[in-house]
């Protein structure tokens, strides 16, 4: 997925006392210096809603910090990854900037990130305030690298005319995953050997599958940070599940029509997705009666997972004042906004029984998948990528089941030692 991307930018000095004497040898009044003016850059990636947004949050933060001035840079999706990671190699970066969460280690180990300021924001108000899957990620060494923005879970969908059509409870939803490939089961259509309809538009998006190899009892990691799922016999497991609903149950096709365009023409009846889908949904999907709810669960645990980017601070930005920036974008008011207006969820924990939140029933019920959530092992583009490429294979190709997966955790476990590289 290519998510919008953001970067924010600001600093600010310390005032220093001065003690002048006067002739004599008098003291004269003390006066502290005014503090100096300080411009911090911060740049985003580019869409009209965010852009819009942004400006507004940050007059609202220089009007309430004097002294410093936040100088915004709007870049297209296509050019944002390239020129961001070059900017950081030759430090002619951002000060503050967004970046996918699973790129904190790479770029602290490359010297190019700076922890946020303990003397603004403690790890102890991290750990208390934030909802624990969206932060734990951006610890590196003990120390929180970055405050999470951009963030989704995974959540269920489905078009109540499909399911009421086939007989079943379209208000309450699938709860299990047993009743949840049933479902798909029946809610496939085909004439002759042409499929007409789709149960489950499924084709291995890491993050669904991650929450069925947790709530299956199963790792993506192991203790050292090293992807392990190939040989975690609870993760092979859920992999296999997941794989056999496409190539055994035959509940989608990739060549029948994509994902989610199939589900706004009504193709296919049950979909996982973000949160943010919703209000894409109601846009793009008028006439479809959506039905929402948790994503199913196993042994009655519905653990979904986090994905997310994240609010950095460069090196060289000032730190106190930076962490004052990144603190503001993620503050209780702001990320109400950002929730109502975009559909991101909201990271603080208080947030999510907030009651102007909570009165929408189809938002509580987004805001809920947070109370039992774990935080995602593929939050970068070149592990998605191996990762998609690897499913791929595991459900269109004859290759060996074990053979492939082991495949792709290898490639993974090659691209991850680089965050170690010096």
């Amino acid at each position: 997925m290519i998510s919008r991307r953001t970067v924010c930018i600001l600093a600010c000095v310390l005032c220093a006392a001065g003690t002048l004497f006067a002739g004599g040898g008098a003291e004269a009044d003390r006066k502290p210096a005014a503090a100096a003016p300080v411009t911090i850059t911060y740049w985003q990636h580019s869409s009209a809603a965010r852009d819009t947004m942004m400006k507004a949050l940050a007059y609202e933060f220089m009007q309430a910090n004097p002294g410093i001035s936040v100088k915004m840079e709007f870049i297209p999706e296509a050019d944002y990854s390239t020129k961001l990671v070059s900017s950081l190699a030759t430090s002619t970066g951002p000060d503050v900037m967004q970046v996918e969460s699973g790129m904190i280690k790479r770029l602290v180990n490359a010297g190019a990130l700076q922890a946020l300021d303990p003397a603004v924001l403690s790890a102890d108000r991290i750990s208390s305030e934030f909802t624990p899957a969206t932060v734990d990620t951006l610890q590196v060494g003990g120390k929180y690298y970055g405050l999470p923005t951009d963030m989704q879970t995974i959540v269920l969908y489905w078009n109540k005319d499909l399911v009421a059509a086939e007989g079943l409870d379209a208000e309450k939803g699938p709860q299990s995953w047993d009743e949840f490939l049933d479902w798909a089961k029946k809610l496939t259509k085909r004439d002759g050997d042409k499929m007409v309809q789709s149960g489950w538009g499924e084709n291995g998006y890491h993050p669904e599958v991650q929450a069925f190899v947790v709530q299956n009892g199963g790792k993506m990691v192991d203790k050292d940070g090293r992807y392990c799922f190939a040989d975690d016999p609870k993760s092979a497991e859920a992999i296999q599940w997941v794989v056999d609903a496409y190539r055994k149950h035959k509940v989608f096709e990739t060549k029948f029509v994509s994902r989610w365009a199939g589900f706004r023409q009504g193709k296919v009846a049950l979909m996982l997705g973000h949160p943010a889908m919703l209000g894409n949904l109601k846009q793009t999907a008028p006439n479809v009666k959506l039905g929402i709810g948790l994503i199913p669960a196993r042994a009655g645990r519905h653990t979904t997972i986090v994905t997310s980017w994240a609010y950095v601070m460069a090196k060289k930005a000032p730190s106190s004042a930076a962490t004052k920036w990144v603190e503001y974008l993620t503050s209780a008011d702001v990320e109400k906004r950002w929730t109502l207006s975009t559909g991101e969820l909201p990271a603080r924990k208080a947030l999510l029984t907030d009651e102007s939140l909570v009165k929408d029933p189809q938002l509580k019920i987004l805001l809920s998948s947070l109370s039992d959530s774990s935080g995602g092992y593929l939050q970068m583009g070149i592990l998605n990528s191996i990762w998609a490429t690897g499913f791929e294979k595991l459900i269109l190709s004859d290759e060996p089941f074990s053979a492939v997966l082991k495949d792709m955790q290898d490639n993974l476990n090659k691209e991850v030692a680089k965050d170690s590289a010096k």
